[in-house]
């Protein structure tokens, strides 16, 4: 009976090595933010340590700042009260493809929309810059934070 025991506890404890071995946690091996040709804040990520699973929930959030104006057909900007700058959070979740515990990838965000802002007739609707701080990546159960900014240059994206 005692060798029963003595045997019973050593598997017990195999069994709870193995568990606590198997279970690997997710890390970032490589991570950076930039913002697209778009204007879309994009997270790009390389997390490894995710264990034998075919996918797992990715997502990315950030504060947004986006400036819009309206652009003439000349390609002018022809009155000042024709732009306008939004603000507010923003983010995407995804499922991503995880091959042998490792997922690679790109989230993009898109930027806070213009809201109820229009321009009048023979003008038309553009994103003229991109901002995003306060970013937030998960991949895995891992998390990485970047205070920003990260802004674009400027861009023309027709809205």
């Amino acid at each position: 009976m005692r060798r029963f025991v003595i045997l019973a506890i050593a598997v017990t404890g195999l069994l709870a090595f193995g568990a606590t071995t198997a279970s690997a946690a997710a890390n970032f091996k490589s991570q950076s933010f930039s913002v697209n040709n778009q204007g879309q804040l994009s997270c790009s990520f390389d997390v490894s340590g995710l264990g034998n699973v075919s996918s797992t929930q990715g997502s990315c959030t950030a504060s947004s700042t986006a400036d819009y104006q309206c652009i003439n057909n000349g390609g002018k900007n022809p009155a000042a009260g024709n732009k306008h700058t939004s603000k507010g959070e923003t983010g995407t979740q995804v499922t991503i493809p995880v091959h042998n515990g490792r997922a690679q990838g790109d989230i993009p965000v898109d930027p806070a929309g213009p809201g109820t802002f229009t321009c009048p007739g023979g003008q038309t609707l553009f994103l003229v810059s991109a901002c995003y701080s306060a970013i937030s990546l998960t991949v895995g159960g891992a998390t990485v934070t970047d205070a920003g900014p990260v802004c674009s240059g400027p861009i023309m994206v027709r809205q």
